[in-house]
């Protein structure tokens, strides 16, 4: 798996990421320890978590995911090998949604415990919150990485205008600031107005904002649950229209092409792109791991590229 540059640090990372969002919950012990061997052994490293993970899920309360990483990380021995990131931002349990300083702190602590490390090599503020001056949460991501319990800061869930004035601020007090952003992308285009509640959009204003700045993105739900290659998981809602019709013809001609899933290709086409996407996989088995690998096995045409960004035709209505 090849490697590349975080944001405007000198950092490399993996150029696909694992989220262990259910690991220790709805994917089980023995099978989260099965997925996490098969990404490393395809040379994986950058291993993506949240203090919430997954408190929604009934019987569970947030910190399973975490507390896993830890048990694995010290069966296999392999720590110091491994890029692993955790958020803050959101509400779990007791904690409220708040990016206040003191919540920024202490969820930070929780998480090193959880997780059984001394540095979180990647802290995400999960979602923007508007009830806490920008100052204060960019002063409390400072704080945790002058004392060495954070590496690097990054944005989940942000505007890009709050993404810039994060940044701003850190910029006018010397501090560094969000070197990525994560946001929900996938290959289709969801409606202009799409609402997906407390998860926000890869939007091309956001996307050249970060390729200006040389911040890094990095993409969830990348494959939509499996939609591209499930019949009985239909296209969201939000992304159902004559384009992305269009969009998919091409998607799974290229895929035939390639003699792979159309998942492989929506994962190739987000990473090798003009502005390079880090994908954020997953799954419930090692099966549905390795078909995403196949990803990394081929190199897309300027011409297979050129197809799965081709637009549908329209008449020019202002004409």
């Amino acid at each position: 798996m090849n490697k590349t540059t975080l944001g405007n640090t000198e950092e490399m990372i993996s150029c696909m990421g694992l989220g262990t969002m259910y690991f220790g919950t709805k994917v089980d012990e023995p099978t989260s320890f099965n997925i996490l061997d098969s990404y490393v052994a395809q040379g994986g490293s950058f291993l993506d978590s949240a203090n919430k993970y997954a408190s929604w899920v009934p019987g569970f309360k947030g910190g399973e995911s975490e507390n896993l990483l830890s048990k694995w990380m010290k069966s296999r021995g392999v720590r110091q090998q491994m890029f692993i990131t955790s958020k803050v931002g959101f509400q779990y349990s007791d904690v409220p949604r708040s990016l206040k300083k003191e919540i920024v702190i202490s969820e930070c602590e929780k998480s090193l415990k959880r997780l059984g490390v001394e540095t979180i090599d990647l802290y995400f503020a999960h979602a923007y919150d508007a009830n806490t001056p920008i100052e204060v949460t960019m002063e409390a991501f400072f704080q945790l990485k002058k004392q060495g319990k954070i590496r690097f800061a990054g944005a989940s869930n942000f505007y890009g205008w709050q993404l810039s004035d994060a940044n701003l601020v850190s910029c006018q007090q010397n501090w560094e600031g969000f070197c990525c952003l994560q946001q929900r992308h996938t290959y289709l285009e969801p409606g202009l107005r799409s609402d997906f509640g407390t998860q926000l959009l890869l939007t091309p204003e956001i996307q050249a904002l970060c390729k200006t700045k040389n911040i890094s993105l990095m993409a969830y739900s990348p494959l939509l649950g499996g939609a591209y290659v499930r019949n009985d998981r239909p296209i969201p809602v939000h992304y159902q229209s004559k384009s992305n019709e269009f969009r998919l013809v091409n998607l799974n001609e290229t895929a035939e092409e390639l003699q792979v899933s159309p998942n492989a290709v929506v994962l190739a086409w987000m990473m090798q792109c003009y502005s390079q996407i880090i994908p954020m996989v997953t799954g419930s088995s090692v099966i549905q791991l390795e078909e995403n690998f196949k990803a990394l096995s081929f190199t897309l045409t300027n011409e297979q590229i050129e197809k799965l960004n081709q637009a549908i035709d329209q008449p020019n209505k202002y004409s």
